[in-house]
């Protein structure tokens, strides 16, 4: 079992699909941003979601599409007034984490820089915020001084449909299950 929770965001193949699913990561991202390298067709997850079981489903979209497809949402705005009845995710900037936030559910970048200034946000400050680190530019020698935090992980291309190289994730994953 993993030590924390993890999305694993830009899922745009089968192959990764399984691959996180098998970790037991708990959920899977799809980008349907239309202007994203990593856009992928509302069929086209409803055919990986077929063959994968375990993490939950969240569709990252820059609309308030309560789609089907989805258990949840990543969106880059914060829709304040508006009634929001999925898990949703905010996308953040590490600067508007220091500045506070209301209680919610959070992804924001993280680099090697930024973790000592996290360590000095008093913990009081973070009550009811539930804050996922996209970690793709982070030293994973780093991810010790993380707790408690979820961590958001990259899918990315296959070499050819069904192949592909995981060398670089076996690493991680080797760390989140110390």
């Amino acid at each position: 079992m993993l030590n924390r929770k993890v999305i694993a965001q830009n899922i745009t193949n089968l192959t990764d699909a399984r691959y996180f699913a098998a970790w037991g990561v708990d959920y899977l991202s799809f980008n349907t941003i239309p202007d994203s390298e990593y856009q992928i067709s509302p069929e086209k997850i409803s055919e990986i979601k077929e063959w994968v079981e375990g993490p939950h489903t969240l569709i990252e979209t820059n609309a308030l599409d309560f789609d089907e497809l989805a258990d949840g949402l990543i969106l880059s705005n914060i829709y304040s007034s508006l009634p929001i009845v999925k898990d949703t995710f905010f996308r953040i900037s590490f600067d508007d984490l220091l500045k506070g936030l209301p209680g919610g559910k959070y992804i924001s970048k993280i680099n090697d820089d930024q973790i000592d200034t996290l360590a000095k946000i008093p913990k009081d400050d973070l009550l009811g915020v539930d804050v996922y680190f996209d970690i793709s530019d982070l030293d994973l020698s780093k991810l010790n001084k993380l707790p408690n935090f979820g961590i958001v992980i990259q899918g990315g291309e296959e070499e050819k449909v069904g192949v592909k190289s995981f060398d670089d994730l076996d690493e991680l994953y080797e760390t989140l299950m110390a």
